[in-house]
């Protein structure tokens, strides 16, 4: 295992340095607009702009990146540090990409028709420029009208807000979408993932990998994955044979998971195990099972994976199963669930 670990490392070292040396020294800098403003979650801006300048490598800059506030003063983070920024929003800045982080402040912003306006026009605008929000931040955009008509996401804890925009296609059990050049992501961690992804579409896998590395995060979450965090349910149960079991499950959601096998597994009888599951999770072990096999088949999905491949590789076996699975799920078929989240690029 040491040795695997050892020679994954030195093949990113080689990817990072022939990355740097391979540059093309002329290729343009983004520059990048980040909103700061009273009670911003810091996580929200330092996470995704930490991202943007790792990704600058060897002195050749792909992200520059800029701090404004309404009116140009500083503000205080929701954690009380005090921020400054670099500039005041203005209407005729010419950076290429504007993000937006949440925060408790974000809904103090909502009613400025002046910064909906900005926002407006920036969408507007021709060229490669681009609307990114973090967490709460997708709340302004779509104050803003922009994205009417787009899938979107924002933090779980938004979900009675987002019923004052019932034109744009929520999904809250989304950790990022992507639509033309609108971006947005659940908030915090994703927000990471989210610039990741950014960064791997700009300058290539290989600087996604350097950046991933130096964060000590991986290096792609897709967009399609649950931030509900099935993933956290073995952490939240004292019952250790639940939690093994549930590991087992996330990690190798393909394998023959029947209520027996699962049963087997840990050693019970199929009806104690399913008393284990309602009392820890309020969920049967056969849900879990088929929660845990939409959530891989989502994430594959965005791979722009052939769906014969999706249903196999995330366990269901053949498409009618998934089909039915995504059903019951989301009350829509998989092509439909397709074209409102199409795969990444």
């Amino acid at each position: 295992m040491v040795l695997t670990c050892v020679t994954i490392a030195q093949i990113v070292d080689v990817l990072y340095v022939n990355m740097a040396s391979n540059m093309d020294s002329t290729h343009k800098t983004r520059t990048l607009d980040i909103l700061l403003f009273e009670d911003v979650n810091l996580l929200d801006v330092a996470g995704p702009v930490q991202a943007f300048k790792s990704a600058n490598l060897e002195m050749r800059p792909r992200y520059q990146t800029r701090f404004v506030s309404i009116d140009g003063n500083p503000v205080r983070s929701c954690c009380g540090l005090t921020l400054t920024p670099d500039a005041k929003l203005s209407a005729r800045s010419t950076s290429d990409d504007f993000l937006i982080p949440g925060g408790i402040g974000i809904d103090a912003l909502l009613p400025d028709t002046a910064l909906c306006r900005i926002i407006q026009k920036r969408a507007a605008r021709t060229g490669d420029g681009r609307l990114i929000s973090i967490c709460s931040g997708a709340l302004l955009l779509a104050q803003a009208g922009v994205l009417d008509h787009r899938p979107a996401t924002t933090h779980w804890s938004r979900a009675q807000h987002i019923r004052n925009y019932p034109d744009v296609l929520w999904d809250l059990d989304q950790i990022s979408t992507a639509h033309e050049r609108i971006f947005t992501s659940a908030g915090i961690a994703t927000g990471i993932d989210l610039a990741l992804a950014i960064i791997r579409s700009d300058c290539g896998r290989a600087t996604a990998l350097a950046v991933a590395r130096e964060l000590v995060v991986q290096l792609r979450r897709t967009g399609g994955q649950s931030q509900y965090a099935i993933h956290l349910a073995a952490q939240f149960t004292d019952d250790n044979k639940l939690t093994r079991l549930i590991e087992q499950v996330i990690t190798t959601p393909q394998y023959d998971w029947s209520l027996d096998a699962l049963a087997d597994t840990v050693h019970m009888n199929p009806r104690t195990l399913t008393r284990h599951f309602k009392r820890e999770l309020n969920e049967t072990p056969v849900q879990f099972v088929e929660r845990v096999r939409v959530d891989h088949a989502r994430g594959l999905l965005h791979e722009n994976m052939p769906l014969k491949q999706v249903a196999i590789s995330s366990g269901f076996g053949d498409l009618q199963r998934m089909r039915r699975a995504f059903q019951r799920r989301f009350g829509v078929h998989v092509s439909e669930y397709l074209s409102v989240f199409p795969p990444a690029g």
